[in-house]
């Protein structure tokens, strides 16, 4: 996909962003700059979950998630979710933790999902990167309380 299109579409998406749901969720963007989209979930009793989602080639590609802490560096364990979308073992390409859930590219090149193509999803309600991201948090916040 051409760079200027996938960055229209990455700029399309972040501009949906609503600014009183992300301070009420208490999110820190940390970048919204093509292509990348970093956000902090930060929460009272549990430990901040960092998410960089890397949007090269969005919306042809999904989003490649790394998981991180607040401060940047990788978790070494799988964060707390309700549905297990936090894979407890790194990926066999990126040899990372991942986000193992439809919409992101670690789920769709997993030798377990080769059959579910990003292509099936893309363009879907909740398919968008702020729909993807708000689905991730709703899994870890329900876990933590």
């Amino acid at each position: 996909m051409l760079e200027l299109i996938s960055r229209a579409a990455f700029e399309a998406d972040v501009s949906r962003l609503d600014v009183a749901a992300v301070r009420r969720w208490g999110w820190e963007i940390v970048s919204a700059k093509y292509p990348v989209f970093d956000v902090i979930f930060h929460h009272p009793t549990a430990a901040a979950l960092r998410l960089r989602l890397e949007c090269e080639q969005w919306n042809e590609l999904s989003p490649s998630i790394q998981l991180l802490r607040a401060d940047g560096t990788p978790v070494d364990a799988a964060p707390p979710s309700v549905g297990s979308i936090f894979h407890p073992c790194p990926h066999p390409v990126t040899g990372r933790l991942f986000v193992c859930m439809r919409g992101v590219r670690e789920y769709h090149t997993h030798e377990s999902h080769f059959t579910e193509a990003w292509s099936n999803y893309r363009g879907t309600s909740g398919n968008d990167l702020i729909g993807i991201v708000t689905q991730i948090y709703r899994s870890w916040k329900k876990a933590v309380g």
